[in-house]
């Protein structure tokens, strides 16, 4: 089994979703600076904490954190920025807090998309992740066992066909959108960090990056073998799309072309032989 090793000094700029963890600071111990992440009902996102600390947050792809006025437990924010990432500082500005949350929107225009949750949450039903898509709407998700799961959404009924279907991090899945405007999908989550594994089986699977960043198939390190062959799906914007086929050379070349990944996009993937995809992440 391979497996590649990534440390990141500091904050990406190429990932869309950045945090940072650190060392604990002053009296406050690391475990007591649990940060969790949630939306209510008027589609806020909700972050909380326990412990004391500043409220820091980044809603920018450079990664620039600021501190956040009022920093009260629960913080309640609209999620309009295209990602954002929050972590707790103890008074002398170190960063403290044992984990790191943040959220992702995603556009999903009229047609096709093939995306993945990016971020790891407790409750993974379409139910709950999408509670209110276009009439019509429709999710696709690929298993080896079962080939295609499909859900439905009915406007009249206000419910989903499959409500339970799970779509967590690491898998993806098709979304139809069969309005005339484009949907934003947003996913509220931890960024998970040390050893991630994803297996991919035999034949054919949908997947996504359990780390949350915009790479190329090769800078992901995504394991393969001659003959394998990755597939991302590019949305025209005109209600189709097209495949973009990568092929496994060797190990000196590894995927060809490079196709880029980005965050919250899914791929297909055909394996001759069953491979682990395993990644050790750290944001610092």
């Amino acid at each position: 089994m391979k497996r590649s090793i990534m440390r990141v000094s500091g904050v990406l700029a190429i990932i869309l979703l950045c945090a940072a963890t650190g060392a604990s600071a002053g009296p406050t111990k690391k475990q007591d600076a649990q940060l969790n992440i949630g939306t209510d009902g008027a589609g806020n996102v909700v972050v909380t904490w326990n412990g004391k600390g500043q409220l820091l947050e980044a809603r920018s792809k450079n990664g620039r954190y600021t501190k956040v006025r009022k920093s009260i437990s629960p913080y309640v924010t609209a999620p309009t920025a295209e990602v954002a990432s929050f972590q707790l500082a103890a008074s002398d500005g170190n960063v403290y807090s044992a984990n790191t949350v943040g959220y992702a929107n995603l556009q999903l225009p009229p047609g096709l998309s093939l995306i993945a949750n990016p971020l790891y949450y407790r409750n993974n039903s379409l139910a709950f992740w999408m509670p209110h898509p276009p009439a019509g709407a429709q999710v696709y998700k690929y298993t080896p066992e079962n080939g295609y799961e499909v859900s439905t959404f009915d406007e009249i009924e206000g419910v989903w066909s499959n409500p339970d279907l799970q779509v967590p991090i690491g898998e993806g899945f098709f979304f139809r959108n069969p309005g005339d405007s484009t949907v934003v999908q947003t996913f509220v989550g931890e960024v998970l960090e040390g050893w991630l594994t994803n297996s991919l089986p035999v034949g054919y699977s949908t997947k996504g990056s359990m780390i949350p960043a915009t790479w190329t198939l090769n800078q992901h390190a995504i394991p393969g073998e001659p003959g394998d062959e990755i597939r991302t799906y590019t949305n025209d914007l005109q209600g189709g799309g097209d495949y973009n086929i990568s092929v496994y050379v060797d190990t000196d070349y590894g995927w060809v072309p490079d196709l880029t990944v980005a965050l919250g996009q899914g791929f297909w993937i055909h394996k001759q032989h069953h491979q682990d995809w395993v990644r050790y992440f750290r944001v610092n």
